[in-house]
């Protein structure tokens, strides 16, 4: 359980170079780590804001946002590697700018002690490369 005298924490995953939407529906599924890790202590927090973006490293390629789906997943027993959906992010679209990126957030209770997230896509571009960044802010 959570205690009010606990600070809030940022984290920022590890940002990958590349992902390869190798599916044939341009899905992928990837795991976030921080220093290489990707067990996090959850306990002292009571919920999570999660922020994901995805974009093409190449300028001259955008994200169809009407098909490309993305969601954050969990695994929550450190012993069992088993990814369950928590939520689907919805992408937030800037005016004049939709399709350079998708940019979502979600805001998730913590539900267990330690966790394990990944981001999953499907809906880009089939072999696309992309590329992600995400970050948590924990809230006690």
């Amino acid at each position: 359980m959570s205690s009010s005298n606990t600070p809030p924490r940022q984290v920022r995953f590890a940002s990958t170079p590349e992902i390869f939407a190798t599916g044939t529906n341009g899905s992928f599924l990837f795991p976030l780590q921080v220093d290489g890790r990707g067990i996090l202590d959850t306990r002292p927090y009571d919920e999570g804001r999660f922020v994901v973006s995805l974009w093409h490293p190449s300028a001259q390629r955008a994200i169809d946002l009407d098909r490309s789906y993305v969601e954050l997943r969990a695994c929550l027993d450190p012993d069992d590697e088993h990814w369950i959906k928590l939520a689907e992010i919805e992408p937030v679209v800037p005016p004049y700018s939709g399709g350079e990126s998708f940019d979502g957030w979600v805001v998730l209770p913590v539900m267990a002690e330690t966790s394990s997230f990944a981001v999953y896509g499907s809906g880009f571009e089939p072999r696309a490369r992309l590329q992600l960044r995400a970050s948590v802010y924990w809230v006690a």
